[in-house]
């Protein structure tokens, strides 16, 4: 049966690849919910100095330590601020070219702490912030 990108279940942990200036790297993106024609996801990041150093910031984001959970094996963090769309064909052809991984669904209070860390950050822009509370509610 084809991939089907619109069964990809929510708070689905995916594995795409990225198209960086001058080339091409693997990102892990917490699918939030479905648009039309598109998943609507936040790109993760293992790269949390920035977030250690700052409290106020590390309030507006989701953590996950080291092997908290399966799809995470260093410390990880979730940004409501890096939204960004995925449109389904891009998925279909990542697929394909064997580059598309589906890596688990986030434990079951994901969506609660990713709710509090929106409604925490003051960095997220108020349009932003009240579409992804939309897209969770």
């Amino acid at each position: 049966m084809p991939f089907n990108p619109q069964t990809i279940p929510q708070f689905s942990v995916i594995k795409i690849p990225v198209q960086l200036i001058g080339y091409t790297e693997l990102k892990r993106f917490v699918v939030i919910s479905h648009i039309p024609g598109h998943v609507y996801a936040l790109k993760t990041t293992s790269q949390t100095e920035t977030f250690d150093h700052d409290p106020q910031q590390l309030k507006g984001v989701v953590v996950y330590e080291a092997a908290e959970c399966p799809m995470f094996e260093k410390r990880t963090v979730i940004d409501p601020r890096n939204q960004f769309p995925i449109s389904y064909s891009d998925l279909i052809q990542h697929d394909q070219d064997g580059c598309y991984e589906h890596l688990g669904i986030l434990p079951a209070d994901f969506k609660q702490r990713l709710i509090d860390a929106v409604t925490a950050s003051r960095l997220i822009e108020p349009n932003r912030k009240k579409r992804l509370l939309l897209q969770l509610a």
